[in-house]
């Protein structure tokens, strides 16, 4: 289907089309408009070449706007790091794994042979991890700054320093912000973006020193909008693509090492115990819910490209990224008529998991 959606802005399909209607040798120029002209005048046919010249150029002119992107996220190196890698003998650290998003990204990481230290608050690793050479199971609160600390320690001395971080442990509440605990609120804080901070000054020294790491950053759409009974959350978020940015710069700049590589991922809803409560709501309001597969696999599939990318997944309300952009009249409009969806979340619990 998404073959289908991109064909019109294929410069390799409309540029073929117009090749073929246009420049092509007679033997096969002549056949083509003969055949065409069966169904379309000539002035019809004369207005697909334009509008074949037009999808030619707006096609060509995305894929440089793509690639211009692809390489400005990856500190304008026009080579991928993946060179610097033996996956069977890297080491990677996966916060919040014990389920959700963390649990699949842990074991899409050990398919690819890579040793996977997965950290979270259960006594044990789940059944479905053990026995699973590849996955080292942690027990560690990552909002407990020297837990980390000591954890780090035991990783490295254990397996190795690790080249991949992925800060995925999250939580969610749903309270009104003049209704949220002081309790509530420095938990939300300390797990979803504070305890980054702390994995980042366990692991990120020796990236820096072994000028070889990729660290990924588990964020959300909320990162750009704020949702009514969301807030908070959506405060953590926003910190943590700031954080993103921020340190990807620091690390080039401060450290000079730009080949340490930094991934962000934006889901939208998805299938996991985090919604789980209000899954009815989401479903009447006709949101597409993402597979958790689909957001794991976009991860697995970034880090083992060698390349850093912020990824945005929720087609249809992907431009959120760019609303901050907008005019103020014309951003607050779409807020204003998204406001009868706007108050979906009727949480009412922890949850843990990404």
């Amino acid at each position: 289907m998404d073959v289908i959606k991109g064909a019109p802005f294929s410069p390799a399909l409309t540029g073929a089309l117009l090749y073929t209607l246009t420049k092509a040798p007679d033997q096969f120029r002549g056949p083509a408009l003969q055949h065409l002209g069966k169904y379309l005048s000539s002035k019809n046919i004369g207005r697909t070449v334009t509008a074949l010249k037009w999808l030619f150029a707006l096609g060509l002119a995305r894929n440089v706007h793509l690639w211009l992107s692809d390489i400005a996220q990856n500190n304008f190196r026009l080579w991928s790091e993946r060179h610097r890698y033996d996956w069977s003998n890297e080491v990677a650290v996966v916060t919040g794994a014990s389920a959700g998003f963390g649990a699949l990204i842990a074991k899409g990481l050990a398919d690819k042979g890579i040793k996977v230290m997965c950290l979270d608050l259960a006594d044990e690793a789940p059944d479905d991890m053990k026995g699973n050479s590849k996955l080292v199971y942690y027990k560690c609160d990552v909002a407990d700054r020297q837990a980390v600390l000591d954890v780090a320690e035991q990783i490295k001395r254990d397996h190795g320093e690790p080249s991949v971080l992925v800060n995925n442990a999250g939580i969610i509440y749903d309270h009104h912000t003049l209704d949220v605990t002081e309790k509530t609120l420095h938990r939300l804080f300390d797990v979803n973006i504070i305890s980054h901070y702390w994995t980042l000054q366990a692991f990120l020294p020796d990236m820096i020193k072994n000028r070889k790491g990729h660290v990924v950053a588990s964020a959300s759409m909320a990162s750009f909008a704020g949702s009514p009974g969301l807030i908070p959350y959506c405060n953590t978020k926003a910190a943590v693509l700031s954080l993103h940015e921020g340190l990807q710069q620091e690390v080039r700049v401060s450290y000079k090492c730009p080949e340490i590589k930094f991934s962000i991922v934006h889901p939208t809803f998805a299938a996991t115990n985090m919604t789980a409560s209000w899954r009815k709501e989401l479903a009447d309001s006709k949101v597409t819910v993402l597979d958790p597969n689909v957001v794991a696999e976009a991860i697995v599939k970034q880090i083992i490209s060698g390349k850093g990318k912020q990824i945005i997944l929720g087609a249809e309300i992907g431009f959120l990224a760019g609303m901050r952009g907008w005019p103020h009249w014309l951003a607050q409009t779409f807020v204003h008529l998204g406001d009868r969806k706007a108050d979906l979340a009727q949480m009412g619990a922890e949850r843990t998991g990404g």
